[in-house]
């Protein structure tokens, strides 16, 4: 939740560099607070039918379009990239993917033109000495360890839940509320691949594993569209 605020802190700061612990936890909230601000259009019956969302979704969507613009640019800076970059997205299916890639992709482990490492590890910032390489790379096997363990009980959960609703509510699979649940679980399970890929040390097989979780993802998006819409593209 911290880095969600720390974005609104910097509103409109597009120089700079930012983590990708900065940037994936605001995307986690913000897709979060983007599903409870839909649903809450659903439940004031503010829905505009023909588009599916309301006015809370595009209030919502207003205020955080500039940090997370600002956000985006500044992740992009940590790799090295200039934040026109951006515009790759617009390029169908590929740009996309790419862009994934970069903002997934670990920021430049010293100063760059862009400003200095926000990990505060570059060679300005700290000696390279065996005592902080050894922590360093503790750091890395902790964080690799965190994100296994994470994927390991949200399985857990998800199939724990989809097990016991039932129980508690046999028709819980034919209500509305499904549908914006299934949305959650769906997304969660499209952010998997993108963990796994950030485990990875080797950078090939990182860059392989996150063109496929890319492929993942856009499929992802697509099923939710399609249940959420009740529409199908085949």
């Amino acid at each position: 939740m911290n880095r969600y605020v720390e974005a609104f802190k910097k509103y409109a700061e597009f120089s700079g560099r930012s983590r990708r612990s900065a940037y994936w936890m605001f995307v986690l909230f913000n897709i979060l607070f983007s599903i409870v601000a839909l649903a809450l259009d659903y439940v004031f019956g503010t829905v505009m039918r023909e588009f599916g969302f309301g006015p809370i979704y595009i209030l919502y969507g207003l205020v955080v379009f500039i940090p997370g613009l600002a956000l985006s640019v500044r992740r992009l800076h940590d790799v090295g990239k200039s934040g026109w970059m951006l515009l790759v997205g617009m390029i169908p299916l590929v740009g996309p993917i790419w862009l994934l890639t970069l903002y997934a992709t670990e920021g430049e482990s010293r100063d760059n033109q862009y400003g200095p490492d926000p990990k505060g590890t570059s060679s300005s910032n700290l000696g390279i000495t065996h005592g902080t390489t050894s922590e360093t790379r503790s750091g890395l096997s902790s964080g690799s360890d965190n994100i296994i363990l994470f994927i390991v009980v949200w399985l857990v959960f998800s199939r724990l839940f989809y097990f016991l609703i039932p129980l508690f509510n046999i028709d819980f699979y034919s209500t509305g509320i499904f549908k914006i649940v299934n949305i959650i679980f769906s997304i969660v399970w499209g952010a998997i691949p993108i963990l796994l890929a950030l485990s990875i040390k080797d950078k090939q097989k990182q860059v392989i594993l996150f063109v496929l979780a890319g492929v993942y993802v856009i499929m992802t998006i697509i099923e939710i569209i399609q249940n959420f819409t009740g529409s199908f593209f085949y």
